[in-house]
């Protein structure tokens, strides 16, 4: 498991979610983003459009914020079914926080959040599949 997140690992990460979305002919935005939030690198495929772009980057974003993957966070905050303890994206005050799937937080070995990734452009479940590939390739270096 990768125990750093520079500039080197973001491309390696992002390249290769560019390169699935590309294979399931999506067009795509991914983006990595270091433990406080602030971008290292992002892409966008020729046709992904510029709010692709700014939803990789704040799916990645929320994230760190929330030190958990955004999943998780849509399904404990926003599901419907939840009722009255079910909360508005307002109520925490941030306009980027973006809960919804494919944000995910990376990790060093010993559990240290480095950072994480985010990605936009297909359906959710798409955008998820495709965030944790490059989670797995994030792992593997």
């Amino acid at each position: 498991m990768a125990d750093k997140l520079g500039l080197r690992e973001a491309r390696e990460i992002v390249d290769a979610m560019l390169k699935a979305a590309a294979e399931k002919g999506l067009k795509f935005s991914a983006a990595v983003v270091d433990a406080g939030g602030d971008l290292i690198h992002l892409s966008r495929m020729d046709g992904a459009s510029a709010l692709n772009a700014r939803m990789s980057y704040n799916k990645a974003y929320t994230a760190t914020k929330w030190q958990r993957d955004t999943k998780a966070i849509k399904e404990r905050l926003f599901d419907m079914s939840l009722g009255d303890d079910r909360r508005e994206i307002a109520w925490f005050c941030d306009p980027l926080y973006t809960p919804v799937w494919g944000g995910i937080v990376l990790r060093s070995s010993d559990g240290t959040m480095l950072g994480a990734l985010g990605e936009s452009g297909g359906t959710p479940a798409q955008d998820e599949e495709i965030g944790q590939l490059g989670a797995k390739v994030f792992a593997a270096l």
